[in-house]
């Protein structure tokens, strides 16, 4: 049921002088890391297989001393830290739309009105460092580089104080793929031929919602419900999803206007673009920076570094009772993001007010759908149909956005690189995402059953991925890199379902500061 390309467990790509340069310079950070727990606490022993052994030894600990669990007090990337400057509240620059990318602080405001994706994903990049989210967006990078010589640069920002973002553009992998993506599917440059060809989709989608709604509006109840609410599932899965990252359309206009369908089924496009695209697609499955990694605690463990609880021995099967009122999450988490500016993975600090005011319109605009039906229905007969479109689309979108990041062979838990800025982002992506399927879960999935190559290239429509996935698959074999892939969505939900048990047993552990099996050509 999977074909998973195998190698050691230590993740950075390097070659030649540079690689080694490279390994040794990030033993030294590992090693610097080390010596400050190490003086924190003056002496302390591991625990390996029952027995003792001295940190020296630098091996990997199954049951790490209680300081090693620095992930779980990693500080926010985008808020200020104690005794640094604060560009967030400094009045200097409050009032300036900044960003900082590899280094260096700029004012985006000039280019505002001048960037071809739209002001909504130029929004991301205010406010912290905007290196990731530029350099994977941008099937040329070439082209964002050139932009940013053009605008004025900040003299005397303290950009030491702004958290680093990873580079994927430093990643060996990421360039090859990126490079043969370009060549072989997209060789006319500057057309936006990888943001077209998901039409067809969105009008089949939007007519099966449509239809879906006019069932429920005549017939409320229990059954109608959830139809709506796999009409809702399928909008979320696809066309918000893709609109939302700029790759539904050419169109900026059209991505933002259907990028809003994540409000009509309950959801917050706003809300959304910054935790999944600046918390979850920058620091994928990274344990304090991921947002989808931590936000489930405490009901659901999915990562051994998290905190265990007596109860989660048992949540391979409450689970099924929790993913219904997913939905009722996101809304509680929507409203409260709305006040306190937050979406726990990643501050708003580029939203407008129009973006706010979204929030709010969106609910009035889901409910009133929703509970349209009373004026020519009863109470109860609408109520059973709410009921039935949550449980339905709350267990539909769960099911299938959990699986490709919580298998076994999505977690890493040692240090694939030191601080997030690092590391291989390239890399990072391949080895916590596992895809399954092919074309037609692909079509019915908008992309994210090929969770890697969706992860390499968010800004490209989903309907190429499956040619990409190809070529994903080949680079990733030249360099012996882990490449996960299940045949179906059965087959990955059951490894799923074991990992998640395991995770209700498992001890906590504490990020490893040293690879398992120390490679020279990968760290």
């Amino acid at each position: 049921t999977t074909t998973t390309t195998t190698t050691t467990s230590a993740m950075r790509i390097t070659r030649g002088e540079h690689g080694k340069a490279f390994v040794q310079a990030r033993v030294r950070s590992s090693e610097v890391r080390l010596r400050m727990h190490r003086m924190q606490n003056n002496a302390r022993a591991t625990r390996t297989c029952g027995s003792t052994m001295p940190t020296s030894d630098a091996a990997v600990m199954d049951k790490p001393a209680e300081d090693e669990r620095v992930a779980l007090q990693t500080p926010r990337p985008d808020v200020a830290q104690p005794g640094a400057a604060d560009p967030w509240n400094d009045e200097k620059w409050q009032k300036t739309k900044w960003t900082v990318y590899r280094d260096v602080a700029y004012d985006l405001g000039p280019f505002f009105e001048k960037h071809p994706g739209g002001n909504w994903l130029l929004n991301l990049a205010i406010g912290r460092d905007c290196t990731a989210l530029m350099e994977s967006y941008h099937l040329r990078p070439e082209v964002a580089t050139a932009r940013f010589r053009m605008l004025p640069k900040l003299e005397g920002f303290p950009v030491e104080a702004v958290p680093r973002s990873p580079r994927p553009n430093d990643s060996p992998l990421y360039n090859n793929i990126r490079n043969r993506v370009r060549e072989e599917l997209f060789p006319e440059e500057g057309k936006n031929k990888h943001r077209m060809g998901g039409d067809f989709a969105t009008c089949v989608i939007l007519g099966f919602a449509t239809f879906a709604y006019t069932v429920y509006a005549m017939m409320p109840g229990f059954l109608s419900g959830m139809l709506l609410g796999l009409g809702g599932a399928w909008i979320g899965l696809t066309i918000q999803h893709c609109a939302n990252h700029g790759a539904m359309s050419p169109s900026p206009a059209v991505n933002g206007v259907l990028g809003l369908t994540n409000d009509l089924i309950g959801g917050s496009s706003l809300m959304w673009r910054y935790h999944h695209q600046v918390s979850h697609h920058i620091h994928c499955n990274d344990n304090a920076l991921d947002q989808d990694v931590y936000t489930a605690m405490p009901l659901l463990r999915f990562d051994a570094r998290r905190p265990k609880a007596w109860y989660h021995r048992f949540q391979q099967w409450y689970m099924f009772l929790a993913f219904p009122l997913m939905q009722v999450a996101f809304q509680v988490g929507d409203i409260a993001g709305l006040f306190t500016r937050d979406t726990e993975g990643a501050k708003l600090h580029g939203a407008t007010t129009w973006e706010l005011t979204t929030v709010v319109l969106g609910k009035i605009a889901h409910f009133g759908l929703l509970l349209g039906p009373l004026l020519q229905h009863s109470a109860a007969a609408v109520a059973a149909g709410v009921v039935g479109f949550t449980a339905c689309q709350g267990m539909v979108l769960a099911c299938t956005f959990a699986v490709s990041h919580n298998v076994k062979e999505a977690k890493v838990v040692e240090d694939t690189g030191g601080e997030a800025w690092e590391r291989d982002w390239g890399v990072q992506q391949l080895v916590t995402s596992a895809d399954w399927g092919g074309k037609i879960g692909n079509f019915f999935t908008g992309g994210l059953n090929l969770q890697v190559e969706h992860h390499l290239f968010p800004a490209i429509c989903f309907v190429h991925y499956p040619a990409i996935a190809k070529i994903v698959q080949e680079e990733a074999a030249k360099l012996n890199i882990p490449y996960s892939s299940y045949r179906t969505l059965p087959a990955i939900f059951v490894e799923f379902w074991r990992f998640v048990r395991e995770m209700g047993r498992a001890e906590q552990i504490g990020d490893v500061l040293f690879p398992r099996h120390a490679n020279p050509q990968l760290a």
